[in-house]
């Protein structure tokens, strides 16, 4: 008998953990999991949106440093006051 109340013991006290973690991580979250993945969604489309402009940005430097008369050739600051 004694096992038979460590058991209802154990069940009662871990369906309070679970009851109390199912309030705290769901009922009372300040975050809701709906929200959270909204927001990941649209910053996300931002950093896409950074990334393809920075890409355009990119490509006419290299297209500029190609057709530049010095192909981009790297001058010191010595040689420049020369």
């Amino acid at each position: 008998m004694k096992s038979f109340g460590a058991f209802l013991f154990h069940h009662s006290f871990s369906w309070a953990g679970e009851k109390l973690i199912s309030i705290s991580f769901g009922d009372l979250n300040p975050f809701p999991l709906r929200q959270i993945r909204n927001r990941r969604a649209y910053h996300l489309e931002k950093v896409r949106l950074e990334l393809t402009e920075l890409e355009a940005i990119r490509e006419d430097f290299l297209r500029e440093r190609d057709t530049s008369p010095d192909k981009g050739e790297l001058v010191s600051d010595e040689e420049e006051d020369t």
